[in-house]
């Protein structure tokens, strides 16, 4: 196989309408509590000085806190509203080029982050998540959970769950990825075909 091959495939959520929908709510949520949290901060700002006039020592500190828990309250919401989002539209990107699979990580379609890349020379079993060897390979791991490069719990049509057995400076890792044949096909021509087992 040429070093410049290429080829370039995605996992999509198998629902991703609703995953869509999701993401669009706690977006529009966490803009929500973001901008109470302005305004609440504004009329802080206006009332406080006010407000406050006089009073001190131990009253102060307990008007003070009275104050700011309802502004903790929607910061906290705001910014837990928008770690969720993340969680829903999520999509992986594989390509494979120059003997490397590189894998991203796809949030909402747009923001891209760069999870990983697995050098073939380093690939050291793959093969189908369906099977003996998969189990006994999982079980080898001893307590170490697999990373899992796709959003379905069940392959798409035409796609198979795939798990790629990886051997790095820190370890091995366990890789789940969801993709075609040809995906499969490019690896094991990569990374040998005493590499790929069947079972």
């Amino acid at each position: 196989m040429p070093k410049d091959a290429l080829y370039e495939e995605s996992a999509q959520p198998v629902d991703a309408k609703k995953q869509a929908r999701w993401y669009m709510t706690f977006q529009v949520l966490c803009i929500i509590f973001a901008v109470a949290a302005v305004i609440y901060l504004f009329i802080c700002i206006m009332v406080l000085p006010t407000g406050l006039k006089g009073v001190k020592g131990t009253a102060l500190v307990l008007s003070l806190v009275l104050w700011l828990v309802p502004l903790v309250a929607l910061v906290l919401s705001s910014f837990l509203f928008f770690r969720v989002r993340r969680r829903f539209n999520v999509s992986y990107d594989y390509l494979f080029v120059q003997d490397e699979l590189r894998i991203t990580k796809v949030f909402n379609g747009r923001k891209r982050k760069h999870i990983v890349t697995l050098d073939a020379e380093h690939i050291m079993q793959l093969g189908y998540c369906e099977g003996t060897t998969f189990d006994r390979t999982y079980a080898g791991l001893n307590g170490s959970k697999p990373r899992i490069m796709t959003p379905n719990r069940d392959p798409a049509e035409g796609k198979e769950f795939i798990h790629i057995l990886y051997s790095s400076s820190v370890g091995k890792t366990l890789y789940i990825l969801e993709c075609k044949k040809e995906m499969l096909e490019y690896l094991v021509l990569a990374a040998g075909r005493n590499k790929f087992i069947r079972e």
